[in-house]
């Protein structure tokens, strides 16, 4: 089982590929330098919506095996890529182990330790896709991705059956929205609201930690309880929770890459384009309608957990540990996001306090003319 999900363990590729961004994340520091060493001119502050609510609000668990799993990953990781130290420092600090030890709290270090290689390996490997070599090179994205699907070695309607071939289907539904995303930059394309929020849901790689968490926590569920309406419509609310938080908390870091699949800046390209550019609404309108999303969530996760059905009590002590894992995955990314220096750099506990971050007032005009 370990093999089918260290997936590129004893493959070259995919790692080398990780290599060749290296170049690409210098050209972003600078930018974001740039746009930073501005003046407020032309900035707006704008309010994130308070999301430490309801079941959110609780203090996560950790894996009492973080810190030396965290060391043992990280130096395998570095090994593999043969990281520099400057690049080594940035593996430690965006500290994905913290994620991983949150969802499986009650993991070995055996299991907690392949979902830790697997996220230290994903980050780096979607930001090839975000701003990468990749986010514009459709033909080199689609090879990557065909190679470390390859590296898989199945297909998702091949025969193996239960957490594996979940896996393997989310992680080709990971892939195919990271191609509709490099898609859509090629094409100069801002899409829907509704058809940002498909995408995101696959490329946002959320649904294949459920099925990490499941190995790791060696649950042992019927497909039964997988087709089940109630337990699907958990999973997708679970989705929905990750990519709405990310991409409230991501906005600032990725308006200065100019990353433009982002629910945030998609819900401001549509207003300003309804007001016009010359008038455009104050950036706030767009994370409270981002936000306003959030709100839905709750109610529809409370209504999926009352029509449950029973499976017997066997089944049904594995399937409230599989929903705990969903939950677990959403504690992860917030609590996650503010303590990673990933997208508030070192003014990450401010932000946590005040809940105020500074936005570009207007979308740039080389964005909006898309």
């Amino acid at each position: 089982m370990a093999n089918a999900i260290v997936l590129s363990a004893e493959q070259q590729t995919p790692f080398r590929a990780l290599n060749i961004a290296r170049d690409d994340h210098d050209t972003v520091e600078q930018s974001r330098l740039t746009l930073n060493a501005q003046d407020d001119k032309g900035k707006a502050n704008v309010a994130l919506p308070d999301m430490f609510v309801l079941f959110l609000s609780e203090p996560p668990r950790v894996n009492p095996n973080y810190a030396c799993v965290k060391a043992e990953s990280e130096v395998w990781f570095a090994e593999k890529c043969q990281l520099d130290a400057r690049w080594t420092r940035i593996l430690e600090k965006t500290d994905f182990s913290y994620f991983c030890a949150i969802t499986v709290a009650d993991a070995g270090p055996r299991e907690l330790r392949t979902l830790c290689d697997w996220g230290n390996w994903v980050f780096p490997f979607d930001d090839l896709f975000d701003n990468g070599y990749l986010k514009e090179s459709p033909v080199a994205a689609q090879k990557v991705i065909d190679i470390l699907l390859s590296d898989m070695g199945v297909h998702p309607e091949s025969d193996i059956k239960g957490v594996q071939q979940r896996f393997v289907r989310s992680m080709h539904d990971y892939c195919k929205g990271s191609m509709e995303q490099v898609q859509w930059r090629t094409q100069r394309q801002f899409p829907s609201i509704e058809d940002t929020l498909a995408t995101r849901r696959k490329s946002a790689g959320v649904a294949p930690l459920y099925a990490l968490a499941e190995y790791a926590l060696k649950l042992d569920l019927p497909n039964a309880v997988f087709e089940n309406e109630s337990i699907q419509e958990i999973e997708r609310i679970g989705v929905d929770f990750v990519v709405i938080q990310n991409d409230i908390l991501s906005y600032c870091k990725e308006e200065a890459e100019g990353i433009l699949h982002n629910l945030v800046a998609i819900t401001r390209y549509h207003m300003e384009s309804l007001c016009g550019h010359s008038a455009a609404p104050h950036p706030q309108m767009a994370f409270d309608s981002v936000g306003k999303l959030l709100d839905d969530l709750y109610r529809r996760w409370y209504l999926a957990l009352s029509r449950l059905p029973s499976w017997g009590e066997r089944v049904d002590a594995g399937v409230q540990k599989y929903i705990g894992s969903v939950k677990a995955v959403v504690m992860a990314n917030l609590n996650w996001s503010f303590r990673s220096e990933r997208y508030f750099g070192r003014d990450v506990a401010e932000v946590r306090r005040t809940r105020v971050v500074q936005v570009l007032r207007r979308l740039p005009e080389a964005q909006f003319n898309l």
